[in-house]
């Protein structure tokens, strides 16, 4: 006959309340890791020409290593997390939905994020480098279909008043939709797309402390 003890029952309140700690720090941590990294010493090549993004990434080949597998780890992070968010925090399908996008892009993610190291090593050894980085730019609008997952995500947290009773999620679809909006060319003002942007990896900041600390019923 088996007997059962007490003390090895295991403590479920415990177990998702670390589940909670976990989608927090893995929200905090990609926030800090992508855009804090990009922010303080990213390598900027906006707006210009492929051949000149690749002059500029071979002037910083160390930096632009490190910065890649740095933010790499920092999106599989993110996303994981977000991912998790719309599973564990909130019931309703638009958060579900936005996950299931969000997860689905997330080798793509990947691998557009990785694509300036594919370009270094391409131009060492076929001298097609400039290839690459144009190649590569034609896939930046999947960042569009992540932050469509975000838009969801957002919504569906607004609607259940999950987090902050919803503010959080309501900031979230506002900040991702001019994000998005500023991506396909509409948004009247560069200030107003750098808000978007920023704002969004913001809350996700937000998001993960809030989450972090959130108490379990």
């Amino acid at each position: 006959m088996l007997y059962y003890h007490p003390e090895y029952i295991p403590d479920i309140k415990w177990e998702v309340n670390m589940t909670s700690k976990i989608i927090g720090s893995l929200l905090i941590l990609g926030t800090i890791l992508t855009m804090g990294v990009w922010m303080f010493f990213g390598v900027d090549t906006d707006n210009m020409s492929p051949s000149d993004k690749l002059n500029v990434l071979i002037a910083n080949k160390s930096q632009i290593q490190i910065i890649t597998f740095v933010t790499t780890f920092g999106f599989a992070c993110l996303i994981i997390g977000l991912h998790y968010l719309s599973r564990k925090l909130s019931d309703h399908i638009l958060s579900e939905i936005g996950g299931l996008i969000l997860i689905a892009m997330l080798p793509l993610i990947i691998s557009i994020n990785m694509s300036d190291l594919v370009a270094l090593e391409s131009e060492k050894l076929y001298s097609n480098g400039t290839a690459i980085v144009t190649a590569a730019t034609a896939f930046d609008y999947g960042f569009l279909a992540m932050m469509a997952g975000i838009f969801l995500i957002g919504a569906g947290l607004a609607i259940e008043k999950k987090i902050g009773k919803g503010i959080i999620g309501v900031l979230l679809a506002i900040c991702s939709a001019i994000a998005i909006l500023s991506e396909v060319g509409l948004g009247a003002f560069d200030a107003v797309a750098f808000i978007g942007w920023l704002g969004t990896w913001l809350l996700f900041l937000v998001t993960g402390i809030f989450v972090f600390l959130q108490k379990e019923n």
